[in-house]
């Protein structure tokens, strides 16, 4: 292929981007960007995309689309068109998902780790156990079906060869449950059980809505298997979200040579790559309007992929403010503000999810609510690979592309994650992480050139130390020789950051010595020696800690935030 198009239809915005060759080489010729108009008062999820390359063909000179609106592929003789078009969505509701099952930390927190890989909401939790907050009685659990009003009832518990009669009295419940709700259509039931049980299944439930059977996400006590179920759980969010988007038929049409994915899926393909390419533990987070999602990739080990949709800073903002307390969004202010005025803001915001902030403190508002989404999904993810160093992190998404300084969105992906040791942060600047995971179907060559030379901002590399002392006491010296021979040599303090210049394409060696309280990466006080490449920020030493820790007085906190404002000169 000399030329491919791809695009991105978001919940808020639609990203178009065109990678041809150069001199033999694929670069980044040009990105288009515009409104998403799957909603009122367009109703066509097309329109988006066409306006989108319309910006492309203006930046080019070149025609890509047909006068009817049709992507022209292949390119022809006379440079129209392009050899390769690929679609990627997120802009679909999340697949509004309850699970019911026997145990709350076997059957359910499997079923719980599947349903994170796709944009969905679990809306409801049932279960045989005492401890499931109440649902003791049939009616309870019928209720909490008939208050969740769900698009999909994920069933599972029992090994396989294991228990059946608890498995089949949920199965009872939920067909009664289903009976009661009366919606048409009603909830369709996945079930990932007992397989002993399917005949049991198709007799209990089949008979009253659509049943689909996959192996079990609990075989055995000691053995998890959610793929089955992570990979139905994707295909019923395309056919009940995706593709009843209005004008998903026409843009499938488009996509002829590979069907339009989920955007998730791309993220998850590229953070893969990235971390197999380079040998290294790599993370990537892509914070929405409609839902945060987090990619791993640790060496060694599969690709995992975490999503929350009701972790998004705009459309799912309601439903953040009932995941994490309004006090955790406060600590993060440098300024006075009561919580019920926060309360209201974050509510305001949540009926407006597309608005900009429009002053500092709307700013640092939407700023805190990133980094509580971040830490939402981090948490989930971070229980997979616990204490694991990050050695590169990958930031996306508007609230942190779009941050005024650099050092802000910088500062939100430390927060929100916390990595320790030695990491390098970039950011993707042009939009392009969700789409190039599908471009690398398309042609592998494009994807990899996209993603070296034009896809990231190198924002530099973050020193994080692992440990706590007093403050004003010596967390970490660092000695930083430059190509040209010359040296730094910094002290700096506990609960403190400090920015080392280091310009882009730079390679300097450093010296890291802890103090015996911390760690960087091997036994406590131990000193280590790396060689980093020079970023937009250069080298940002993080001495406060992990885990980050906040005064309890609230004058005192604001006024250690103002501190780390002031260490990295982020606001005036």
């Amino acid at each position: 292929m000399k030329s491919v198009l791809a695009a991105e239809c978001g919940s808020t915005t639609t990203i178009a981007a065109l990678i041809e060759q150069v001199d033999g080489e694929y670069r980044l010729q040009a990105t288009g960007q515009t409104p998403s108009t799957y909603g009122p008062p367009w109703h066509d999820i097309t329109i988006g995309v066409r306006q989108a390359i319309r910006h492309i063909e203006k930046n080019v000179g070149r025609t890509l689309l047909t006068s009817g609106g049709w992507p022209i592929t292949p390119q022809n003789q006379a440079g129209q068109g392009v050899d390769g078009f690929t679609v990627v969505c997120s802009a679909g509701s999340p697949l509004r998902v309850v699970i019911a099952g026997l145990m709350k930390d076997i059957s359910l927190s499997s079923a719980q780790r599947a349903a994170a890989t796709t944009y969905s909401h679990v809306t409801g939790l049932i279960s045989l156990d005492a401890s499931d907050g109440g649902h003791h009685t049939p009616e309870a659990r019928i209720q909490v079906i008939k208050e969740s009003r769900p698009d999909i009832i994920l069933l599972v518990g029992g090994t396989d060869g294991g228990a059946t009669q608890p498995v089949l009295e949920m199965a009872r419940v939920i067909s009664m449950g289903l009976y009661i709700l009366g919606s048409n259509p009603a909830p369709a039931v996945l079930y990932a059980g007992n397989q002993e049980l399917r005949p049991d299944m198709a007799d209990i439930l089949g008979h009253i809505t659509a049943l689909n059977s996959v192996p079990n996400v609990h075989p055995l006590l000691d053995v998890d298997d959610p793929a089955a179920t992570q990979a139905e759980l994707e295909k019923l969010y395309i056919q009940k979200k995706m593709m009843q988007l209005p004008g998903f038929d026409k843009l499938n049409n488009w996509s002829t040579q590979y069907p339009v994915i989920p955007a998730s899926k791309s993220f998850e393909k590229l953070i893969s790559f990235l971390g197999q390419y380079h040998e290294l533990n790599a993370i990537g987070v892509n914070v929405g309007s409609r839902s945060t999602t987090i990619a791993t990739k640790i060496q060694d080990n599969p690709s995992r992929l975490f999503i929350r949709s009701d972790a998004g800073v705009g459309h799912s903002l309601a439903d953040l403010l009932k995941a994490v307390p309004t006090e955790k969004f406060h600590r993060w202010l440098p300024f006075e503000m009561t919580m019920e005025e926060l309360y209201n803001r974050l509510l305001n915001k949540s009926l407006y999810p597309t608005s900009l902030p429009t002053g500092l403190e709307d700013l640092m508002i939407e700023h805190a609510v990133a980094r509580e989404a971040m830490r939402l999904v981090a948490q989930q993810a971070c229980s997979q690979h616990p204490g694991a160093p990050w050695n590169l992190i990958i930031g996306a998404g508007r609230t942190l592309t779009g941050s005024p300084h650099a050092a802000q969105a910088a500062l939100l992906l430390i927060d929100g994650l916390e990595p320790w040791g030695v990491t390098s942060l970039v950011l993707d600047r042009n939009g392009l992480v969700d789409m190039l995971g599908a471009i690398a179907v398309l042609d592998p060559t494009a994807a990899v050139k996209a993603a070296t030379h034009d896809a990231f901002l190198n924002l530099g590399t973050v020193i994080a130390p692992r440990g706590h002392a007093r403050n004003g006491q010596t967390a970490v010296k660092v000695k930083v020789v430059y190509e040209n021979e010359e040296t730094y040599e910094t002290e700096v303090a506990y609960n403190t950051l400090e920015i080392i210049s280091l310009p882009p394409g730079q390679k300097a060696q450093l010296e890291i010595r802890p103090t015996r309280q911390f760690d960087i990466g091997g036994q406590s006080g131990r000193a280590a020696k790396t060689e980093v490449e020079g970023g937009l920020l250069g080298i940002i030493i993080d001495a406060r800690g992990r885990p980050l820790r906040f005064p309890a007085d609230d004058e005192l906190r604001q006024e250690q935030l103002q501190q780390w404002l002031e260490n990295l000169h982020l606001y005036p």
